[in-house]
C-alpha cells in the first residue's frame, strides 16, 4: 500500500472487523488463536502501528488540553503559554492554543471546536477571564458538560470552576508601602482599565492602600489608559501636562512593565532623571526589567508557578474522571523585586506635600 496503512486497511485485508484488530493488538484472550495469527500476519506485513491519538480516543482521552488566552504578543502571556505547553508535555499531553481578541466575546465556534476535538480539559488565562466578557458564562457552562475547566484569574463567585490567581492585594500593597518608606507621599497609578472589574482591581487596591497610609488620593494621579508601552507614554503626558509642576507625583506605580517602559521613555523625553526626579515601579517582572535604564523595580506575580499549578490541577481532574466539578481558588503571593528605578539606593528622602 502506498498510503499510510490504517486500521480499516488491516481489517479489510484480514477479513475481520476493526474491533477484532483492536482486540488482537490489545492482547484480548477472547480472540481465537487462528484469527489472532491471521490478523497478526497482516499487521506484521505492513509494520502497522495505530496512531497515538486514535488509541487515546478509543480509551476516552485525546491526550490534549486547550488554553484560551489573549494574543501572545504580550511577554506575560508568552511565559504562561510556554509553561502550560511544557507542563502538559511532561504529563504526556499536547496543548492546543485558542486566541481571543481583546474586548471580543467568546466565539461559540471556538467552544464547539474544543468539544468536537474531544479535548480532555481547558484552561482560561489572562483578561479572557472577565465576568463582563460576552459569552463567557455560556462558554463555561457548555465546556463543563464535557471536560474540567481551570482558570488563571481572580476568583469569580458567579463563575463555577477552579481559579489559580495572583495576590492582587499584595500586588498593590508592596509597591505603595515600599515607596512610602522611601519618603514618597504623592504616588500615581498609571495604566489598566476601569471598564472591567477584573482589570480594575489592581487600581482599586492601590487606592485602598493609599487611604490606609493616609496618603494623597488625588483623582489626577490615577490615569486609566491601557496595557501597552504606548499607554504608558500617553498616561505620563496626560497626567503631567494637566498638573502644576508643584503638584506632580514623585513616584508612579504602573499596571504592568510594558506601561512602565513607555512611561520611563516619556519621562526622559520631558527631561526628568530617574529615579531622582521620579521613581517608578512596574508589575509582572518581565525579562527586560534588569536591562532598562535604570533597571526596573517590579512586582513578580509568578505566572510560571500559576501556569504549572493550573495544568497540574487540570490533569489531576482529567485523570480522576473530571473531579474538577467542585470549584475552589488557590493564590500565589506576590514578590517585590527591587532594582534602581524605585530609588532605593538613594535612601529615604523628604518630599514636599502638595
Amino acid at each position: 500500500m502506498d498510503k499510510k496503512t490504517t486500521i480499516y486497511d488491516i481489517a479489510r485485508e484480514a477479513g475481520v472487523s476493526t474491533a477484532t484488530v483492536t482486540r488482537v493488538m490489545n492482547g484480548d484472550p477472547r480472540v481465537r488463536a487462528s484469527t489472532r495469527e491471521k490478523v497478526q500476519r497482516v499487521i506484521d506485513a505492513h509494520a502497522y502501528t495505530p496512531s497515538a491519538s486514535a488509541r487515546s480516543l478509543e480509551r476516552g482521552h485525546s491526550r490534549t488540553i486547550g488554553i484560551i488566552m489573549p494574543a501572545v504578543l504580550n511577554p506575560y502571556f508568552t511565559r504562561v503559554y510556554s509553561i502550560v505547553y511544557d507542563e502538559a508535555a511532561q504529563g504526556g499531553y499536547l496543548c492546543c492554543l485558542f486566541q481571543i481578541q481583546e474586548n471580543s466575546p467568546i466565539p461559540q465556534s471556538t467552544v464547539q471546536e474544543i468539544i468536537a476535538r474531544r479535548l480532555d480539559g481547558v484552561i482560561f488565562a489572562g483578561n479572557i477571564w472577565s465576568s463582563e466578557r460576552s459569552g463567557l458564562p455560556e462558554a463555561l457552562e457548555s465546556l463543563r458538560r464535557y471536560m474540567p475547566v481551570v482558570a488563571i484569574c481572580p476568583p469569580a463567585t458567579e463563575l463555577d470552576c477552579i481559579c489559580v490567581h495572583s495576590d492582587l492585594v499584595g500586588c498593590s500593597r508592596l509597591p505603595v508601602r515600599h515607596l512610602h518608606t522611601l519618603g514618597h507621599r504623592r504616588i500615581a497609578f498609571i495604566g489598566g482599565s476601569m471598564r472591567t472589574s477584573d482589570a480594575s482591581r489592581r487600581g482599586q487596591y492601590f487606592l485602598k492602600e493609599l487611604r490606609e497610609l493616609g496618603l494623597t488620593d488625588d483623582p489626577a494621579y490615577h490615569v486609566d489608559c491601557g496595557f501597552d508601552a504606548e499607554s504608558g507614554e500617553r498616561a505620563v503626558l496626560r497626567m503631567l501636562s494637566g498638573l502644576d509642576r508643584r503638584r506632580w507625583p514623585t513616584a508612579m506605580f504602573a499596571f504592568n512593565d510594558l506601561v512602565a517602559l513607555g512611561a520611563m521613555k516619556q519621562l526622559k523625553q520631558m527631561g526628568l532623571h530617574l529615579p531622582e526626579d521620579m521613581a517608578i515601579i512596574g508589575c509582572d517582572n518581565q525579562f527586560f526589567c534588569p536591562y532598562t535604564d535604570p533597571p526596573l523595580t517590579s512586582v513578580d506575580l509568578h505566572p510560571e508557578e500559576m501556569a504549572r499549578s493550573a495544568v497540574r490541577e487540570l490533569l489531576f481532574a482529567v485523570e480522576n474522571s473530571g473531579s474538577a466539578a467542585s470549584s475552589f481558588s488557590m493564590m500565589r503571593e506576590a514578590t517585590l523585586i527591587v532594582r534602581e528605578s524605585c530609588g532605593a539606593r538613594l535612601g529615604y528622602r523628604r518630599f514636599g506635600e502638595p
